[in-house]
């Protein structure tokens, strides 16, 4: 998102990503898009006239015991997949094509420019004079490679390798809960399960556990009826640390910190999984975790770094490298664009999203040279994953705090920079 506004203002933005390839094998997570992600993208997505989202029209929570509706909300929000949005944003940044995107947007108009290179894996940054040296390894050749920027932007997930290394003394916290995860195409499933869900995001608790279930578009997006999938997560609290290790351990023996990947869970646990599913959900709930073909599970864990910006106001932290909010509630998991995990919204967003404006020496009438703009991105997910609490990322300690270290302005427009 951040990548795509600073191009469109005329910055040069380089990414570099982890991953070896730029195609994503989807885990098929769903998330909601929020009243200020969907604001982004009809602002900025030169593809906005494809839809990208599955619109619902409540959230609604069933009584267990009469699997009838005990509460309903009305809610206007579109619900979609991580790999949708990556897809989306990629072919509005550098044209990806994608089978999401197979014919991305002209990008000739852009006032800057942007790179995408994965395979890259950011070893260190340095201080040379005004500029920042960036240190990258090749994952597939081995070579070192040099970089130099104005400004960096670290946005390499919870795992954080540059914050291990600039912040050694943050750690992980994990309540003790997992969240098991899956799709099953609508055309799987009985028609009464798929009209049991609706347009709704529906709840379903459960002793210490509760499943949220909603609609996402297809494979391809396709957000038709009989065409999307339908989302499981499922947050579940493992009765021991044992437990916990031997669901995280995978089929080569392995124990994964965070997330057990689709394709190597074993068999006999996700078997037992389904048997408690079976024991504690109605039918026609239990009927979509039995039906998922590839789940994974990921160890529900929170993180937040102590200082945000390094180097005199030129390296920034974002996104889950930042601050990792635990789900509480559904809201936060799986909504993109408010929150623990959110882009930020309106003007606020076009300031905060790359840290230019957060910082004293950035606000308006600042007058630093910003002749590169280079984007560290080594997660997955974190393209859409850049999330912000506002606070946090300024370091003060409310919004009308902020407004007056931002000089009464958070409007990047009203930022002088020289390009």
């Amino acid at each position: 998102m951040a990548g795509i506004l600073l191009k469109r203002q005329g910055h040069h933005v380089h990414i570099l990503e982890q991953a070896i390839s730029s195609e994503r094998e989807g885990q098929a997570a769903g998330i909601g898009l929020s009243a200020a992600a969907k604001a982004f993208f009809d602002e900025h997505d030169r593809l906005a006239h494809i839809p990208m989202s599955v619109e619902i029209r409540s959230l609604a929570f069933f009584d267990p015991k009469t699997m009838k509706v005990a509460r309903q909300f009305p809610y206007k929000g579109g619900l979609t997949s991580w790999e949708f949005c990556y897809a989306r944003l990629r072919a509005n940044f550098d044209g990806m094509k994608s089978a999401y995107c197979p014919e991305p947007p002209d990008l000739s108009v852009d006032a800057g420019t942007g790179v995408f290179e994965s395979g890259k894996r950011v070893v260190d940054v340095a201080s040379r004079g005004e500029k920042l040296v960036i240190t990258a390894e090749g994952l597939e050749s081995g070579i070192t490679y040099t970089y130099t920027a104005d400004i960096v932007v670290v946005a390499d997930g919870a795992n954080s390798s540059m914050r291990k290394q600039m912040q050694p003394l943050v750690r992980r916290e994990t309540p003790g809960y997992v969240l098991w995860r899956g799709v099953v195409p609508t055309s799987s499933l009985s028609q009464e399960c798929v009209d049991l869900i609706g347009d709704n995001t529906v709840s379903y608790p459960m002793k210490y556990s509760y499943a949220i279930i909603y609609n996402i578009p297809g494979p391809t997006g396709s957000v038709k009826d009989g065409e999307r999938y339908i989302n499981f997560a499922w947050y579940y609290w493992p009765p021991s640390k044992q437990e916990t290790q031997e669901i995280l351990t995978d089929t080569d023996g392995h124990i994964h910190r965070t997330t057990l990947p689709k394709g190597k869970m074993r068999s006999e646990i996700w078997a037992a999984q389904l048997e408690i599913a079976r024991n504690w959900m109605p039918p026609l709930i239990a009927e979509i975790p039995a039906k998922i073909e590839h789940p994974f599970v990921s160890l529900i864990s929170s993180i937040s770094a102590k200082q945000a910006r390094f180097f005199d106001d030129r390296l920034f932290f974002i996104g889950d490298a930042l601050v990792q909010v635990p789900a509480e509630c559904w809201v936060r998991s799986h909504q993109s664009g408010e929150g623990g995990h959110a882009a930020p919204t309106g003007a606020r967003r076009k300031s905060v999203c790359c840290g230019l404006g957060a910082a004293g020496s950035y606000s308006r009438g600042g007058r630093k040279v910003i002749q590169q703009i280079l984007w560290v991105l080594q997660s997955p997910h974190v393209v859409v994953g850049v999330r912000w609490r506002l606070a946090q990322v300024c370091g003060v300690h409310g919004e009308a705090e902020a407004q007056s270290t931002m000089g009464g302005s958070m409007e990047l427009e009203h930022c002088e920079f020289q390009k």
